[in-house]
C-alpha cells in the first residue's frame, strides 16, 4: 500500500508538472473505419483500439449493424487505420489495456436479423490480444453475461462495474449488483465478486491510482448523477462529488486518466477533471460535437481524444483532439 501511494503520488506531480507547461497545438487523427457508438477503445503503447459497437440506427439492433471489427491507430501522427483480427460481434463493450495486452470483457450480442423482433443476449467472454503475435487469448469467462458496464485496470487487476444481464428475447434483464476483479499476475486467474452499492448502466469508470470512480449512468428510475469510487487495495466503496452534468448528460459519459487526472467529457460536448482531492469538478474544455456511448483516450499528458458516439444527427466517425486547459474553471454545486 505504501508503494502504491508513493507511485500515486509521483504521478500525480509528474502531471502538475505538465500542467504547468503551454498546451501544445492539437493534432489532427483521421476518423473512426466507419461511424460507431457503444463501443470498445483504449490506449496502449502509442496506438489507440478500437473494437466493435452499433453502427445502425438508435436502438435498432440486429446482426448486421452491430460490429465485431477490431482496428488500431498510432496517436503520433498516424493517418491511417490498421485492420486487426475481429471476433464476436459487440456493442455495450469496453476494452482495457495492462502490460501491452488489450483485453476485452463482457458485451451485448443480437441474434436477430434485420427486421425481426429483437433478441439480445450479454456475454460472459473475456479475452486478450497480443499485438506481438496479432491473435486473441480466451481467459476465464465472467459469472453472468454483462454488457452496459465498464473495465479498467488497477497495478494488476481487471476491475468490471456496474452493467447488467440481456438474456434473449422475451426474458427480463438482470441488474448487476456486483463489481468483478481478475488478479492478471495470477499463473490461473479467476474472477472475484464484490458488492457493489448501485444498480446502473450506461455508466463510465476510470482509475486515478488505487481508486476506481464509477460516474453517473442509468438505473431502474432513470439516470443517476451518482459517483461511486471502489478502493481497490481495501475492497470498500464510498462517495465521490456528484456528476457535474444534468440529469439528460449523465447517460453514457465518457471518462479516462491523463496525467495522472480523471477526465471526463459528457453529451453536452462540457469537458470536466476532477479534482487532486477527489471531491470536486472544474471545468476544463468543450468538444465541438457534443456526444454520447463515446470513448476518451489520453493524448499524452495534456490532451485527450474524443472517438466515435452518437450526437443528435446519428452515429459519428470523428476522432477530436482536446487540449487539458491548465486551469480549470470552478463548478456550481460542488
Amino acid at each position: 500500500m505504501v508503494r502504491a501511494s508513493i507511485l500515486c503520488l509521483a504521478v500525480l506531480t509528474g502531471a502538475a508538472h505538465v500542467a504547468g507547461a503551454d498546451v501544445a497545438k492539437a493534432p489532427q487523427l483521421p476518423p473512426l473505419p466507419k461511424a460507431v457508438s457503444s463501443f470498445g477503445a483504449i490506449a496502449c503503447d502509442g496506438y489507440v483500439y478500437v473494437y466493435g459497437g452499433h453502427a445502425g440506427k438508435t436502438h435498432s439492433y440486429d446482426t448486421t449493424s452491430v460490429l465485431g471489427t477490431f482496428s488500431r491507430l498510432k496517436l503520433d501522427g498516424g493517418t491511417k487505420w490498421e485492420e486487426l483480427p475481429g471476433g464476436p460481434i459487440l456493442q455495450g463493450v469496453n476494452l482495457a489495456a495492462h502490460k501491452g495486452k488489450v483485453y476485452r470483457v463482457g458485451g451485448m450480442q443480437p441474434k436477430n436479423a434485420p427486421g425481426e423482433p429483437s433478441d439480445n443476449t450479454s456475454l460472459a467472454e473475456c479475452a486478450r490480444f497480443d499485438p506481438k503475435t496479432g491473435k486473441w487469448e480466451e481467459l476465464a469467462a465472467l459469472p453472468a453475461g454483462r454488457s452496459s458496464h465498464d473495465v479498467v485496470v488497477v497495478g494488476d487487476k481487471l476491475v468490471v462495474v456496474g452493467g447488467w444481464q440481456m438474456r434473449g428475447k422475451g426474458e427480463k434483464p438482470v441488474w448487476h449488483d456486483t463489481a468483478l476483479v481478475l488478479d492478471l499476475a495470477s499463473a490461473k486467474p479467476e474472477w472475484k465478486s464484490v458488492p457493489q452499492p448501485f444498480k446502473r448502466r450506461a455508466l463510465t469508470a476510470a482509475a486515478v491510482c488505487n481508486k476506481v470512480y464509477v460516474l453517473a449512468g442509468l438505473g431502474a428510475e432513470g439516470t443517476d448523477r451518482k459517483v461511486d469510487v471502489f478502493d481497490v487495495e481495501t475492497g470498500k466503496w464510498s462517495t465521490g462529488p456528484e456528476f457535474p452534468g444534468t440529469d439528460r448528460t449523465a447517460f453514457s459519459p465518457a471518462a479516462c486518466t491523463a496525467g495522472g487526472k480523471l477526465i471526463m467529457s459528457t453529451s453536452s460536448g462540457a469537458l470536466y477533471r476532477l479534482t487532486d482531492a477527489g471531491d470536486k469538478w472544474e471545468r476544463i474544455g468543450t468538444a465541438a460535437k457534443g456526444r454520447m456511448v463515446a470513448r476518451l483516450v489520453p493524448l499524452g499528458a495534456d490532451h485527450v481524444v474524443l472517438l466515435g458516439g452518437a450526437s443528435n444527427s446519428g452515429n459519428v466517425d470523428a476522432l477530436e483532439v482536446l487540449p487539458i486547459a491548465v486551469k480549470g474553471e470552478p463548478v456550481s454545486g460542488n
